[in-house]
């Protein structure tokens, strides 16, 4: 790895673009795309590896920068598995008699999260609604404007077990 950059943020995505080199000079972009990746932050040999901050996620971007006679520069953009949901646009779909929440599961669980990979730990009741509408938006836009609008944000944290990341709403 040359080098990478980041953000997190609560209510958003984290990212980390990741620039890194290899002796392979085609490496195939259906290798990398969707498929889970991690990146371990530490401050070098000396440090512990359980003093290492692990990332989890998914590659959703991939590009070769450049290439020389013995090698390619390569970079990815990883991200969390709930990005892949930005992929499935609906035209048009609603839920009946349900809360923001169980719209929000229900969407996860289409997605096939296991229930460790979400968590809801609310501190109100919200109320089933009469009609939820989706309308021309990714299931990801769609979960996210429901969320803001009850005021739930959402962060992310690392399953150490299960090399994977968790979704945490409040």
């Amino acid at each position: 790895m040359e080098e990478f950059s980041g953000a997190e943020k609560l209510s958003e995505l984290y990212y980390y673009t990741i620039t890194f080199t290899s002796a392979e000079k085609n490496i195939d972009a259906a290798q990398l795309l969707s498929k889970p990746a991690m990146l371990t932050m530490g401050g070098g040999a000396l440090q512990q590896l359980a003093d290492c901050k692990r990332v989890h996620g998914v590659v959703t971007a991939f590009r070769r920068i450049s290439s020389s006679e013995d090698q390619s520069k390569y970079q990815i953009t990883l991200q969390p598995f709930l990005s892949l949901l930005d992929k499935q646009f609906r035209s048009h779909r609603f839920f009946v008699n349900k809360s923001v929440p169980e719209v929000v599961e229900q969407v996860l669980q289409e997605h096939h999260l296991h229930d460790w990979e979400y968590e809801f730990n609310l501190k109100q009741h919200y109320p089933r609604r009469e009609q939820i509408n989706q309308y021309q938006e990714s299931d990801l836009a769609f979960i996210q404007r429901l969320l803001a609008e009850v005021g739930i944000f959402y962060f992310f944290t690392l399953q150490e077990e299960a090399q994977s990341e968790v979704v945490h709403f409040a």
